[in-house]
């Protein structure tokens, strides 16, 4: 299990104090479903497990300025319970019930799936499609991170060492509809072969703007912005959602592992944004 000290903060400054001291050495642990895994697995040996449960500063959803804040320490299972985002964001609430299983959604945090940085952490091509960020803190303040910026490889991100996650924000939209679809092995607490997540502001089936996101067709989550143009002003019906989806197979670069080959992953793509792009038109439910 390796060799491994507590640290439980009761204040932000406190923490970022901490974690400028300690740095990287210094494991945050709110809810746990990752960081356990990799103690388990001996990938994490050492260092102080920050125990931030607690930390107020961290928790708390609410609207300001237009925009939808989720504190870091918020649980998926209060984020998708609470009556804001059923209220205001429900395509976030119906993306989390897909999040693994009760279990793990009652112990796992949004911010906590971010830092990850999985290829095919679930909740990430969501956020891009709501242009989410992130505001993150050290001892010498706090910055702001566009998702779309935040991911630089499989398991890595531009978050210092000495940085913490404080809020996951994004612009409550005016107008549009999601839609999202997830391909795992089996349902339920499957890993993602591959994802898609669209948000599609259109008149009649004409788009008048869209925004698509992939996950698990990459070394990171990635924003499909040539496949965005080619669909722009389009009118659409089932055909032509079939032909421009398959745009986005130019814009891939997927990997062959245990859940599935490149070539799979490609030719699959085109086809869950199909469908999530007619699921965002009431087209396919």
């Amino acid at each position: 299990m390796g060799d491994f000290r507590f640290f439980r903060p009761t204040e932000l400054k406190e923490l970022l104090d901490f974690k400028a001291k300690e740095g990287s050495k210094a494991r945050i642990l709110d809810g746990g479903s990752n960081v356990l895994v990799y103690i388990n697995e001996g990938s994490i040996s050492g260092g102080t497990l920050v125990d931030v449960k607690s930390l107020e500063a961290i928790k708390g959803i609410g609207e300001r300025d237009g925009l939808l804040e989720i504190g870091a320490g918020e649980l998926i299972a209060d984020i998708m319970d609470s009556g804001l985002i059923k209220k205001k964001v429900p395509f976030l609430r119906e993306v989390l019930q897909k999040f693994a299983n009760p279990l793990v959604r009652n112990m796992a945090t949004l911010a906590g799936n971010i830092a990850d940085s999985s290829p095919i952490g679930d909740t990430i091509p969501p956020l891009l499609v709501l242009e989410a960020e992130l505001v993150v803190a050290s001892a010498k303040g706090e910055r702001v991170i566009p998702l779309e910026e935040f991911f630089t490889g499989p398991g890595q991100n531009v978050l210092k060492d000495e940085e913490v996650i404080c809020k996951v924000r994004f612009p409550l939209p005016a107008k549009g509809r999601g839609g999202h679809i997830k391909l795992g092995l089996r349902r339920g607490t499957s890993c993602s072969v591959a994802s898609v997540a669209v948000w599609v502001v259109a008149e009649k089936n004409k788009v008048r703007d869209i925004r698509i996101a992939l996950g698990g067709v990459a070394p990171t989550p990635i924003r499909a912005r040539k496949t965005e143009d080619a669909f722009k002003a389009q009118s659409l019906d089932w055909d032509r959602i079939t032909e421009l989806s398959e745009t986005v197979m130019e814009e891939i670069s997927p990997i062959t592992d245990v859940r599935g080959s490149a070539e799979y992953r490609k030719q699959i793509s085109a086809g869950l944004l199909a469908k999530a792009v007619r699921q965002a038109l009431g087209l396919e439910e």
